[in-house]
């Protein structure tokens, strides 16, 4: 046994397997995916800058668009060859490949110039395919699928404590600014600047109950803080003890928190 995955005789390309997952694996052809969204990148920030030279932005342009139809090669080619095929597709990655095609598949079906310009937007998105390439990205989602239930609850109650404070500072600010607090979303957005502690400073509350409601805003953004911090570092930690201290300690023979011996009953000699 040379423990390589099996290959896959039906997907189209050669060289092609299976991770453990099902997912389609490119072998070989992954760094030809890697180089082609680096230079991909580099081309369209040279698109981006108004006084380069106009061949060079014709190139640039050209050679984007033949990545752009590789991407949707690539998308199609990990649709055929993964297993299941819906996993894929309902994945993260496989959500991202997608998105990543839309610019070039909308122009298929006859949208509208100004979508197709909004939609140029969602190509950015593109760096984030290289987190296939790399197994850090793999400890991140292990780390905040493990905290995913206390992230909801946390966040949920926030949300909550959000709307709450905007309606508020909503009410205590009308009436004493209607030129400033014209509606609830302008109180909302009032929320939003002091939660991020970014602070304008176009809208400031006057009245004792605004400043009130702002002071538990601020409160709020302290505790996200600390509390978020406090979350992903405890994630982090237990991942980390999970692929480094725990493996080593079971080759040695040294019980694991995760190893299950603790729970045996010990055998009389």
């Amino acid at each position: 046994m040379s423990g390589k995955p099996p290959s896959i005789p039906e997907c189209p390309m050669p060289l092609i397997t299976r991770t453990k997952e099902g997912a389609a694996n490119f072998g070989p052809w992954e760094n030809v995916v890697r180089v082609l969204i680096l230079v991909w990148f580099v081309l369209y920030t040279l698109n981006a800058i108004p006084d380069v030279h106009p061949m060079v932005g014709r190139i640039a342009g050209k050679v984007n668009n033949w990545i752009s139809y590789f991407f949707v090669f690539e998308y199609i080619l990990r649709v055929l060859c993964a297993k299941p095929r819906r996993m894929y597709v309902f994945s993260g990655m496989g959500i991202l490949d997608f998105i990543v095609c839309l610019p070039f598949l909308s122009m298929f079906f006859g949208a509208d110039w100004q979508v197709l310009y909004s939609l140029r937007l969602v190509r950015v998105l593109a760096i984030f395919k290289l987190a296939r390439f790399n197994k850090t990205a793999a400890s991140f989602k292990r780390a905040f699928y493990l905290i995913r239930d206390e992230f909801f609850l946390f966040f949920s109650v926030i949300l909550f404590m959000l709307y709450v404070t905007s309606l508020g500072i909503y009410i205590a600010e009308h009436e004493a600014q209607p030129e400033k607090f014209r509606s609830f979303f302008d109180a909302l957005w009032f929320a939003v600047e002091t939660l991020s502690t970014v602070g304008y400073g176009d809208l400031v509350p006057i009245t004792a109950m605004g400043r009130i409601f702002t002071g538990v805003i601020m409160f709020i953004a302290v505790s996200i803080i600390a509390i978020s911090t406090g979350l992903i570092t405890s994630a982090f930690s237990r991942v980390w003890q999970e692929e480094n201290i725990f493996p080593r300690h079971r080759r040695a023979g040294v019980k694991t928190p995760d190893s299950g011996e603790h729970d045996k009953p010990e055998t009389e000699g």
